[in-house]
């Protein structure tokens, strides 16, 4: 027999013996953590906190970030990240000089947001990106920073594309 039928033998054969499903529904499948996970949980947690402040109009909203400012921090971002950590960090992507380049989604387990920014602080491009292992995202041009946060925080801080500015603290 090959491997693809024996895999769906064996998933009705545990299917039957399960029993009937819940009054919840179904069993949902669960990921299966990749290889490269203690590496990017390690590379999230020691990821530095800055203050930096976003403004819109006259508003001004300061912002705890986790600064993603060497390449494997870069690299890393919110893998393996828990929704929970998704939802409760943003991440500040310094690249030190305007590029182009574009962001993966693999190993995320949820949706972003994600801010593109020139190097004047000029937030150009918001995208919502995803989870997906090949999908890419990036904005029509050049930026300097990328801030991402959980799916819909620039919506609800009223941060739009073209009217709002990031302010980085003076340099130490």
């Amino acid at each position: 027999m090959s491997r693809g039928r024996d895999a769906v033998l064996l998933a009705l054969a545990l299917a039957l013996t399960a029993g009937p499903a819940s009054a919840q529904g179904p069993a949902k499948p669960t990921a299966v953590p990749h290889p490269e996970c203690p590496r990017w949980r390690e590379t999230f947690a020691g990821m530095p906190i800055r203050m930096v402040s976003l403004q819109a109009g006259s508003r001004t909203i300061a912002l705890r970030v986790k600064a993603a400012d060497t390449g494997e921090r870069q690299a890393g971002g919110f893998q393996c990240a828990t929704p929970e950590e998704i939802k409760r960090h943003l991440i500040l992507f310094d690249f030190g000089r305007e590029i182009v380049t574009q962001f993966h989604m693999q190993n995320v387990l949820a949706a972003l947001d994600i801010a593109f920014v020139k190097e004047d602080g000029r937030i150009f491009a918001v995208l919502k990106m995803d989870p997906s292992p090949t999908e890419l995202y990036g904005p029509l041009g050049s930026f300097r920073y990328a801030i991402e946060a959980h799916a819909g925080f620039f919506a609800s801080q009223g941060i739009r594309q073209g009217d709002a500015r990031l302010v980085l603290p003076p340099a130490r």
